[in-house]
C-alpha cells in the first residue's frame, strides 16, 4: 500500500469507529437496560444518557481538539484520540453499572472529539488539488456508510454474542487505524507552521461537528 493510500485509510478509520459508535451502541440499549444494575438513574434514563453523553461531548468538544491538533500536531493529537478511544472502549465493555457506563461514554466522546479533526487534518496536509477533493469525498462517503452499517453490526453483535461486544469491536479497529511511523509527518509542528495552520484546523473541526450534527 501506497503512503498516501495508508494516510487516508488510517484517516478513514479512525473517524468511521467515531462514527460507528454513535449508531452501534443504539440498538444495544434495551439489552443493556435490562442487564445493568442502577443505582439512581432509571431504565429509560440510563439509556438516554448512555446514548446521548457520548454524542453530546463530541459535538461539544470537537472545536476544542482542532485547537489541540494545531497546538500539539496532527499525528500526536490523532494517536492520543485512538488511544482514548481504544482505552474508553474497553471500559464501556466492562462497565459494572449503568452510572459508570455512562460516565466511561462521556470519556469515549472526549476521545472521539480527538480523532475527527484529527483525521481531517492528516487528509489536509498531504493531500492537495484533485487528489484532496477524493481524499475528502471517501472520507465523507466511508463516515455515512459506517453510520447506516451501525445498527446492523450493533443488531448481529447483540443477538449473537452480548452488548459489550459493540464496545469491544473497537479496539481491533483502532489497532489497524494507528498509521505508520513515517507516514503521517513530524509530530508537532513549528511555531509558524502552527499560527498558519490554525485557521484550517478550526475548519475541519467544524466539517466533523457538521457530520456529527447530521448523525445525531
Amino acid at each position: 500500500m501506497t503512503r498516501s493510500r495508508w494516510i487516508l485509510a488510517a484517516a478513514v478509520l479512525g473517524s468511521g469507529i467515531v462514527f460507528l459508535d454513535s449508531t452501534v451502541v443504539n440498538v444495544a440499549l434495551p439489552r443493556i437496560g435490562r442487564d445493568l444494575p442502577r443505582s439512581f438513574l432509571g431504565v429509560l434514563e440510563g439509556q438516554s444518557y448512555i446514548y446521548n453523553a457520548y454524542l453530546l461531548t463530541l459535538s461539544a468538544l470537537l472545536i476544542l481538539a482542532g485547537a489541540v491538533n494545531d497546538y500539539y500536531g496532527r499525528k500526536r493529537t490523532f494517536l492520543w484520540g485512538l488511544l482514548g478511544f481504544g482505552v474508553t472502549s474497553v471500559l464501556c465493555g466492562f462497565a459494572p453499572t449503568t452510572e459508570l457506563l455512562v460516565l466511561f461514554r462521556i470519556l469515549q466522546g472526549a476521545a472521539g472529539a480527538l480523532l475527527v479533526p484529527g483525521s481531517l487534518a492528516l487528509i489536509t496536509a498531504n493531500f492537495s488539488g484533485r487528489e484532496q477533493g477524493r481524499a475528502f469525498g471517501t472520507w465523507a462517503g466511508a463516515s455515512g456508510a459506517t453510520t447506516i452499517l451501525g445498527p446492523l453490526i450493533g443488531g448481529l453483535l447483540v443477538d449473537t454474542i452480548s452488548w459489550r461486544a459493540a464496545f469491544f469491536l473497537n479496539v481491533p479497529l483502532v489497532a489497524v487505524s494507528k498509521p505508520r511511523r513515517s507516514s503521517t509527518g513530524p509530530a508537532r509542528p513549528s511555531s509558524r507552521s502552527r499560527s498558519a495552520a490554525s485557521p484550517s484546523g478550526r475548519s475541519t473541526a467544524s466539517s466533523g461537528r457538521g457530520t456529527t450534527r447530521s448523525v445525531s
